[in-house]
């Protein structure tokens, strides 16, 4: 069967829906456990070491599956790989209903992280399948929004269910939806045509990927974007409590504009390259970096009992920068492929941001513990950020697009 030839002039279609829809509902899944932690904490009773190795144990299986999932896509397809890997997570969450013990809990946070560093190489193998070159950073921008959309709509809603069953009952409820979405999806999208590639092998693949440069080069610059942004979404409303002193309802209500700031920033960056930057990649993650760095600064500089309203739109602009390059990393690391190895190019790429994550976000809370303040910490993030942005304009990723056209 095969696929449709995709109009240049159209975003909205169903390809652009269903990504978005599967981007969504798994992140809500990824980052499910985070507003329920206070009920895990309680149920489990966890200490704060205990509660870290929660994150820890979810970054770690999307890391290790990252380049087996590329690898997957190219040679099954982004339709297969998507529904395979969504049926294994909705099996995972409906399993923590019936966890009773720590140790179990982290392993099913595991898994969750394995079957969803599947969904991001799947999603971009479709993206760059059915779009253009000419919109495709717009396009990546808006599949991109998903993930603080989901982490959003889960921090509202799963509590909820919490509330008035408990965690494990949101958590099945997830998985439902989550079922319901993939089935649908499975019926409506055609498959896709698989390049023959029965000569290639696995390390010969994996070999011609680490050989680009171009690649390389993005992913090394895009390990301290995942730092900072983390560190961001971590630490920032503890920051708010401890150092500006506002209470912890309204200093947890920032994450909501940080969210929101994201969810906009990843479609306006895409919609910005593609319209009025030449689709110069490199370039707008410059930007966005030197963006994120000044926005940094303003935040260490802010005195005790500032304006509320000031705060939350300094949130929001942290959010539009640091929560929002998602969709332009993506978008780089299938562009610099060819098209054969674009899962498996997503799959590299993501197993570095991963780690990034893994290593940077106790960096970050190392160095508040050793200097007792966040000060410190936010001037390192904010140097670091300002460095590798002015770093791109000294020496700009080399992107020759070799994905071809469809």
């Amino acid at each position: 069967m095969e696929i449709e030839t995709p109009n240049r002039s159209i975003i909205f279609n169903k390809h652009l829906v269903w990504m978005l829809l599967i981007q969504t509902i798994t992140a809500m899944s990824y980052y499910g456990y985070i507003p329920l932690i206070p009920m895990i904490e309680r149920d489990f009773k966890l200490n704060k070491t205990e509660i870290g190795w929660m994150t820890s144990s979810i970054f770690v299986g999307s890391s290790l599956i990252a380049i087996p999932s590329g690898i997957l896509v190219d040679r099954l397809g982004s339709r297969k790989v998507l529904l395979i890997f969504t049926c294994c997570l909705v099996v995972v969450l409906s399993s923590f209903a019936v966890v009773n013990n720590f140790w179990l809990l982290l392993i099913l946070l595991l898994l969750v992280g394995v079957c969803y560093g599947s969904i991001t190489p799947g999603t971009n193998k479709h993206i760059m399948t059915h779009f253009s070159v000419l919109n495709r950073g717009t396009i990546m921008g808006f599949k991109q929004m998903g993930v603080p959309l989901g982490s959003a709509l889960g921090t509202i809603s799963l509590p909820f269910i919490a509330y008035h069953y408990n965690w494990r009952a949101s958590m099945v409820v997830l998985a439902l939806i989550t079922l319901l979405l993939v089935v649908i999806y499975y019926k409506t999208i055609e498959p896709e045509i698989i390049d023959s590639k029965s000569k290639s092998t696995v390390l010969k693949d994996l070999i011609i990927i680490l050989k680009n440069k171009a690649l390389i080069h993005t992913i090394c610059i895009i390990f301290f974007f995942i730092w900072v942004q983390l560190s961001v979404m971590t630490y920032l409303v503890v920051y708010f409590i401890q150092d500006k002193l506002i209470s912890f309802a309204l200093a947890t209500a920032s994450l909501v504009f940080l969210q929101v700031g994201g969810v906009l920033g990843r479609a306006l960056w895409g919609w910005i390259n593609d319209k009025w930057m030449g689709r110069d990649r490199s370039k707008i993650i410059g930007i966005i970096g030197l963006l994120s760095g000044c926005l940094l600064l303003i935040m260490i500089a802010l005195p005790v009992h500032f304006s509320l309203i000031g705060v939350y739109i300094l949130v929001f602009l942290l959010g539009v920068t640091t929560q929002g390059w998602n969709g332009i990393f993506v978008v780089m690391i299938s562009e610099v492929a060819p098209k054969q190895y674009i899962g498996l190019a997503s799959g590299v790429g993501l197993s570095v941001v991963y780690l990034g994550a893994i290593i940077g976000t106790p960096l970050s809370g190392k160095i508040i513990d050793l200097q007792q303040n966040y000060t410190f910490m936010w001037g390192i993030c904010a140097g670091v950020i300002l460095t590798v942005g002015l770093s791109l304009f000294i020496k700009p990723i080399k992107i020759n697009i070799v994905t071809e056209e469809i």
